[in-house]
């Protein structure tokens, strides 16, 4: 897969920050013809991680937590805010972006050219 080497290293020092601070976060990164995202969900407190490309497993159990309840009751919590979060900002900015698409394509009649569309952790393994 292709990528651009300036997005990489980006995204490499993202990736620590959200390591040192214990965040989760979603990031898209852009130069032109490339893009390159990130799909953080499994700091600390969170119960979620990716496994694959798209599965996403969610330890729910209470034998996951030594069989207390209040852990895992707080990480599911945790967990639920979170992606709760990150539904209410990417479909809020998703929508926004579309309509700028259509309008910016409307006035000036240029179209995007397709691109590198890779995420960080398919690029890298």
């Amino acid at each position: 897969m292709q990528y651009h080497p300036k997005l990489k290293k980006a995204m490499e020092q993202i990736k620590e920050i959200l390591k040192e601070h214990d965040i989760a976060a979603y990031v898209v990164l852009h130069t032109p013809g490339y893009r390159e995202y990130l799909n953080h969900i499994s700091p600390s407190y969170s119960c979620a991680k990716f496994e694959g490309d798209s599965a996403v497993r969610v330890r729910a159990k209470l034998e996951d937590y030594g069989g207390d309840a209040k852990i895992r009751n707080q990480k599911l919590a945790d967990t639920v805010n979170m992606v709760s979060h990150f539904t209410d900002a990417i479909s809020r900015d998703a929508l926004n972006y579309i309509q700028l698409t259509e309008q910016l394509e409307e006035i000036t009649g240029a179209t995007h050219t397709p691109g590198s569309d890779t995420s960080h952790n398919a690029q890298n393994n």
